[in-house]
């Protein structure tokens, strides 16, 4: 069953889809969707609906998704990491609120600048949260802004312009504040459950030393898969199903 569901965050209404199976026979896992940066809730060739190889198990799928998306309130240019991280922990006590949920297996997956506001949500609520799963994490959106480069373009005018110009979106000078102000490896540093790392060795979006700076953290309690090829999305048949493998245990 797929269901358009709304939950509350900031006074703004967040909006996803959620996927239950029809038939359970007792209360289900959960994980939770969060979408990269100028993303929704599908991602980039729909990466989120059909998960790149070395991801998810066939098997073993947690049945239940959610995950906020372009179609929330709010204004882009007002976006922040820190919005975004109390967006997901908004999401996160929505997610526990659910009855048919098993709050002992709930989830958190993120791509891109989703896998940074992932992690840092799963570290600020680490007794919620059972696993988390990271894909391209780039982490270096809020470093590399710090010294005004986001995602490769200069926007060191952000400051006198009051925003800037990415690709046609504006992203606001709030970002660049809120950026000075975090450590996103620091906040990750606080979870202490299992991760599973997966990074595109052809990444210019991400670079794959934000994952290899998550495995340091995390250290034996991470898997970190390197799918030789990809780059910040996956874009080739070759690094879709079929061909999954494990990533959820019992």
């Amino acid at each position: 069953m797929e269901r358009y569901v709304e939950c509350e965050s900031r006074g703004l209404t967040l909006r996803g889809m959620l996927h239950v199976p029809d038939q359970r026979p007792g209360k289900v896992p959960f994980v939770i969707l969060f979408h990269g940066f100028c993303d929704d809730r599908n991602e980039i060739n729909f990466v989120h609906t059909e998960p790149p190889a070395g991801c998810v198990s066939g098997d073993r799928q947690c049945p239940v998704r959610l995950c906020g998306s372009g179609d929330s309130d709010g204004r882009f240019e007002d976006m922040t990491v820190s919005s975004e991280v109390e967006d997901g922990l908004a999401i996160l006590d929505y997610v526990k609120s659910l009855d048919f949920v098993d709050q002992s297996r709930i989830a958190i997956h993120g791509l891109s600048m989703g896998g940074c506001v992932a992690s840092m949500v799963a570290g600020l609520r680490d007794a919620d949260v059972c696993a988390l799963s990271l894909w391209c994490p780039a982490p270096d959106v809020v470093y590399n802004m710090k010294h005004k480069m986001l995602c490769g373009v200069d926007v060191s005018d952000i400051e006198e312009k009051g925003y800037a110009d990415y690709e046609g979106l504006r992203v606001g000078l709030g970002f660049y504040q809120d950026a000075l102000e975090l450590d996103p490896y620091a906040v990750a540093a606080k979870f202490t459950k299992r991760v599973n790392l997966v990074h595109g060795d052809e990444d210019v979006t991400a670079s794959i030393h934000c994952s290899e700076r998550y495995k340091e953290i995390y250290g034996d309690r991470a898997e970190f898969l390197v799918v030789h090829g990809a780059e910040h999305r996956f874009k080739s048949c070759a690094f879709r199903p079929p061909g999954w493998t494990r990533l959820w245990h019992s």
